[in-house]
C-alpha cells in the first residue's frame, strides 16, 4: 500500500497476519552514502521466492533526506532518484535486506532456479538484474519508455518485458544481456504471462482494450476484446482460462485461452488493479485501488478442493464466475503511526460478506433484429438451470431474453444484426440493469 507506507500479509482465509511499515535506515543495509535515520518507501508490487520463505517488494520511490528528484508516472529519464527493493522474512515479518535498483521499480519476476530477480524500472526505462545469492544488482538493461510486466522462461535464459510507452515487447538474453524486440504488438502492453512451456505469450494491452495470445514459433496472434483498461492477469493451473482486471470498467474478464473467447465479465469494486488465483479453494482474488481486496468464490469448485485430481479437471464443466455465491471484502488496514511496531501478529476478525442490495431498473423494450448475429450477454453458466433462471429474471424485467448454448450457456438480453447496432445499445442496457454486459457474435 504505497500511500499508506505499509505492506500487509493475509492468509488465504482473509485474516491479517502482519502489517509491516516501510520505514528503513538505509545505512544499516550497507547504503552508506545516505544519511542516518529513517527513510520511507512506497510498496508497489511483490514476488515470493519458490519456498515461500521470503517476499521481495518494490518501492515506487523513497522519501527522506537526499532524495530530491523522485520519478513519477509520466517521468522518463536518467536523472531521477534510484529505487529500492525490500527483502521480507515471511516468518518474522522483518525487512532483512534492501537492494538499490533503477528509478520507480515496479513488476518483479524470479527465475525458476531462484538465482535471479528482475525488476522493471518505470522512470529510468530499464530492467535491473539482481543476483539473489549476493543480493545485489549486477546489471541494468535499457529497454525503452516505461517497462512494466516481466516473465522469465523456464530455463532462465530469456526474459520478456512489456514496454508500456510503446507497442513493443522487449526480449532480453539473460546470458549476455542483449535486447531484441517483438514489434507492433498493440497499444500500451502492460502485463504478460508465458504459457504452454514458453511457446505462447499472453499480453494485456492497456490502451488497446485487448488481450493477445502470441505463438512465439508460428507467430500466430489471437486477440480477445475486453472492457477498457485490461491490466494485471493470472492463468488457471491447466492454462484453460485467463483472468484479467479491467481498470477503467471496474470489472474482471474470464477468457478461454485456447480460442481467446471472452466468457464472462464480472463486476468489482472501483479500479481493480491486481488479480491472482487461490486455485485450491477455487477463488479469484482482486485488489482494487479503492482500498479493497475482493474474493470471488465458486461454490461448486469449493467441494472439489480436497480432490487430489483437482489440477487435472476440465474446468469448463465446473467453473462459471457468474455463479459467484459470495463476495467477501477484507477490512482495510488502518494507517500505521510512527510509534507502531514494524512487526505484528494481530489478527482481524474473520472476513464478512458484503451485503447485496437490489437496485431499481428503468425498463426499455427492444425488438430483436431479423438478421440476428450480435448478442448482448448478461451472463454465462456451466449449469443450464442457472442460465434458465437468469433468463426468467430478465424476462420479468421486460427483456426478450434467451439462452444460447455453446461452450457455456449464454444468456442474451437482446440480439442485433451488426456490431455497430449492438454497441449503440450496450451502454444503455448496462445502465438499466446495472450489470456488466458484453457482446457475443454467433
Amino acid at each position: 500500500m504505497m500511500y499508506r507506507h505499509s505492506i500487509t500479509i493475509y492468509d488465504k482465509r482473509g485474516r491479517l497476519l502482519a502489517k509491516i511499515r516501510d520505514a528503513v535506515d538505509l545505512r544499516k543495509f550497507g547504503h552508506t552514502s545516505y544519511f542516518p535515520g529513517e527513510y520511507l518507501g512506497g510498496p508497489v508490487e511483490a514476488a515470493f521466492t519458490a519456498d515461500g520463505d521470503y517476499l521481495w517488494v518494490s518501492n515506487y520511490n523513497m522519501e527522506g533526506k537526499g532524495f530530491k528528484h523522485p520519478g513519477c508516472d509520466g517521468c522518463h529519464g536518467s536523472e531521477f532518484d534510484p529505487g529500492f527493493l525490500y527483502k521480507i522474512n515471511v516468518s518474522t515479518f522483518e525487512i532483512e535486506n534492501v537492494v538499490k535498483v533503477g528509478a520507480v521499480p515496479k513488476f518483479l519476476a524470479i527465475s525458476n532456479d531462484q538465482q535471479t530477480l528482475l525488476v522493471s524500472n518505470w522512470s529510468s526505462g530499464d530492467v535491473s538484474v539482481v543476483d539473489l545469492k549476493k543480493e545485489v544488482e549486477v546489471e541494468r538493461i535499457k529497454v525503452g519508455v516505461h517497462p512494466r510486466g516481466i516473465d522469465i522462461t523456464e530455463d532462465g535464459k530469456q526474459a520478456f518485458v512489456t514496454v508500456m510507452g510503446s507497442n513493443k515487447i522487449a526480449v532480453i538474453d539473460l546470458q549476455d544481456y542483449s535486447v531484441d524486440y517483438l514489434e507492433n504488438f498493440g497499444r500500451s502492453p502492460r502485463h504478460l504471462i508465458l504459457g504452454s512451456h514458453d511457446s505462447v505469450l499472453y499480453v494485456s494491452l492497456n490502451s488497446g482494450n485487448q488481450v493477445v495470445r502470441y505463438n512465439r514459433f508460428t507467430k500466430e496472434k489471437l486477440t480477445c476484446k475486453t472492457p477498457p483498461g485490461p491490466r494485471s492477469m493470472c492463468i488457471s493451473p491447466d492454462e484453460s482460462y485467463l483472468y484479467v482486471v479491467n481498470y477503467f470498467d471496474n470489472t474482471f474478464s474470464k477468457i478461454d485461452c485456447r480460442g481467446m473467447e471472452l466468457l464472462e465479465v464480472v463486476a468489482t469494486a472501483e479500479k481493480p488493479i491486481g488479480i491472482c488465483g487461490n486455485w485450491e479453494d477455487a477463488e479469484i482474488w482482486v485488489a482494487c485501488y479503492s482500498g479493497k481486496i475482493e474474493i470471488f468464490k465458486d461454490i461448486e469448485l469449493e467441494k472439489l478442493q480436497a480432490d487430489k485430481s483437482f489440477f487435472n479437471l476440465d474446468w469448463s464443466s465446473y467453473f462459471s464466475t457468474s455463479e459467484i455465491k459470495e463476495e467477501v471484502v477484507i477490512p482495510e488496514v488502518e494507517e500505521m503511526k510512527p510509534s507502531d511496531s514494524l512487526m505484528g501478529n494481530s489478527v482481524l476478525p474473520a472476513v464478512t460478506l458484503r451485503e447485496k442490495t437490489e437496485r431499481p431498473i428503468t425498463k426499455t423494450f427492444y425488438q430483436k433484429s431479423k438478421d440476428c448475429h450480435y448478442h448482448l450477454i448478461a451472463g454465462s453458466f456451466s449449469v443450464p438451470e442457472n442460465a434458465d433462471k437468469k433468463k426468467e429474471e430478465l424476462k420479468l424485467k421486460g427483456y426478450s431474453a434467451e439462452v444460447i448454448v455453446g461452450k457455456l450457456n449464454y444468456v442474451s438480453v437482446n440480439c442485433y444484426g451488426s456490431r455497430e447496432e449492438a454497441e449503440s445499445h450496450l451502454d444503455d442496457i448496462k445502465k438499466q440493469l446495472n450489470e456488466s454486459i458484453w457482446i457475443l457474435k454467433r
